[in-house]
């Protein structure tokens, strides 16, 4: 477990569970709204990748233990979503390898979002979109673009019907910044919280008729955070001597609740 102080990222501290860490590669399960490193979308916010580079040089035992002497990422994914991130060490060439790997599509990332389908284009069975993503000339946004934009593939599976509401697994080989969001956006499955592309509120309590009792009726968000997660990374054989054929991680827990109210409140 590496441990942030309040005001690293968040008023109160911050701790981020180690999926798997060995021969020049770690594996982080990363909160929702932290930045993995530099990138202009993020203002000069401070980065995971950052801290941690301050704390090794500080020679702080948790973040040594990680065997990284200069992290960075394996690839860039979105600062609002949760979930893995790859770190690998430059120094030991481990780095190239791995981005080199992503880069040659042996890698695959699989997603879960909660979306709220637009009726008109509501999809039940898998369904592929391939619109080429482009950075936007002047916002911190992705868009669709057949002149700019680079070549972009989501694999996208329903798993749970809440009724308005409904879980889908979205998967690629390569995630670029925003393309989850935007294909599904694009596609009629506007994102639960995400304000850029879908426009979609976060769930309070209020839709399940359960206003806070102790708090005046308070309506509360229930997860506040971009509904989508980087459940896992799946890897190829050949890295099987390097690392676990797949690294994992668990919906936050704020996530985990929402999910299991809405299913309890679909079996009435």
């Amino acid at each position: 477990m590496l441990t942030f102080p309040p005001q690293t990222f968040e008023p109160g501290s911050t701790s981020v569970s180690v999926i798997f860490c060995g021969n020049g590669i770690a594996a982080l399960d990363k909160p929702s709204g932290i930045p993995i490193d530099e990138h202009p979308w993020h203002n000069g916010r401070e980065t995971l990748c950052g801290e941690i580079r301050k704390r090794l040089l500080l020679e702080q035992p948790s973040f040594l233990k990680l065997g990284l002497l200069r992290p960075a990422p394996v690839i860039l994914t979105d600062a609002e979503a949760s979930g893995c991130v790859l770190l690998a060490d430059r120094d030991s060439g481990a780095l190239e390898l791995w981005r080199n790997a992503v880069g040659s599509e042996q890698l695959k990332f699989v997603f879960f979002f909660l979306a709220r389908p637009v009726s008109e284009k509501k999809k039940h069975e898998p369904f592929v979109c391939t619109l080429p993503v482009a950075s936007h000339f002047s916002e911190a946004r992705a868009l669709i673009s057949h002149k700019t934009g680079k070549k972009s593939e989501t694999r996208f599976f329903p798993e749970e019907n809440f009724g308005e509401y409904e879980l889908w697994r979205a998967e690629t080989t390569f995630p670029r910044l925003h393309q989850i969001r935007l294909h599904a956006q694009e596609s009629g499955l506007p994102i639960v919280g995400d304000a850029v592309y879908g426009g979609v509120p976060a769930i309070s309590n209020a839709y399940f008729g359960r206003r806070g009792r102790l708090n005046k009726g308070e309506v509360r968000l229930i997860y506040p955070s971009l509904c989508v997660h980087l459940a896992s990374v799946r890897l190829p054989a050949m890295f099987e001597a390097r690392a676990p054929a797949e690294l994992s991680s668990a919906f936050p827990p704020g996530f985990e609740a929402l999910l299991k109210k809405l299913r309890s409140r679909r079996a009435f």
